[in-house]
């Protein structure tokens, strides 16, 4: 049995991976911070077709106090771990000039500073052989002016992968990240038609990539096992219009 915990994992992106995962044979650990309703539908999808086959936990990835709480959560459920995935992130749209160091913090922390902690955490639980997978941002190689700080804080993740690679390649773990450019979930959905159509014409292949199309490269990052310390950006040719 193959083990897979993936953080951020009810909706979007995320979700996607974690039911990519269960088809392929995982048990898969999923995780969410606040939307029991998003919870709840997982679940009732799930409870049929996949029933023992997974998990769903409850832990805010935005608080340090969590990194402790979710590695023995996880120690409790499953034996061990074949793959991580962090997906869980926030963004925060404060224009420059106005943007509130709280805030600031807290998406560094969300997106890079508890996925480092609780990497440390794991990495002892991941087998021989096992992989690790960020997801980070198409933003986080081009600038954007909509939110700093999570731009600068995928950058970070990147930077985090590369650095990671000596680290872990010791004991054949390999560690990549995805950099998602427009993806069809739900907020993406929820932007205006003429918005949503201005973004496309800056996309080679002029649409918005799938959930699943995301989740089927992250499966093809799994299974390739001399990929490592690499930024896959999945963005269809993004500005190449």
């Amino acid at each position: 049995m193959k083990y897979a915990f993936v953080t951020g994992s009810t909706k979007g992106i995320g979700k996607a991976i974690g039911i990519k995962l269960l088809q392929e044979g995982y048990h898969v650990v999923f995780n969410y911070c606040n939307s029991e309703e998003s919870a709840r539908e997982l679940y009732e999808l799930l409870q049929d077709s996949y029933n023992g086959m997974y998990n769903i936990i409850k832990a805010d990835l935005s608080d340090i106090d969590s990194v402790q709480h979710v590695s023995e959560q996880l120690r409790d459920i499953v034996p061990y771990l074949n793959t991580v995935v962090f997906n869980a992130g926030i963004t925060d749209r404060s224009v420059f000039g106005e943007i509130n160091p709280d805030n600031w913090l807290r998406v560094f922390n969300a997106n890079l500073n508890i996925p480092f902690f609780l990497m440390q955490e794991l990495v002892p639980s991941i087998k021989t052989g096992g992989n690790i997978i960020f997801i980070g941002s198409m933003l986080g190689n081009l600038p954007h002016s909509v939110s700093t700080s999570y731009g600068v804080s995928k950058s970070a993740v990147h930077a985090l992968v590369k650095n990671m690679v000596k680290f872990l390649s010791k004991d054949n773990i390999t560690i990549n990240a995805i950099a998602p450019g427009f993806v069809d979930t739900d907020w993406q959905k929820e932007k205006p038609e003429w918005l949503r159509e201005k973004i496309k014409g800056k996309v080679a292949l002029k649409r918005f990539a799938s959930e699943v199309e995301v989740a089927d490269l992250c499966f093809n990052i799994i299974q390739t096992p001399y990929l490592t310390g690499q930024i896959i950006q999945l963005d269809g040719g993004y500005n190449y219009e």
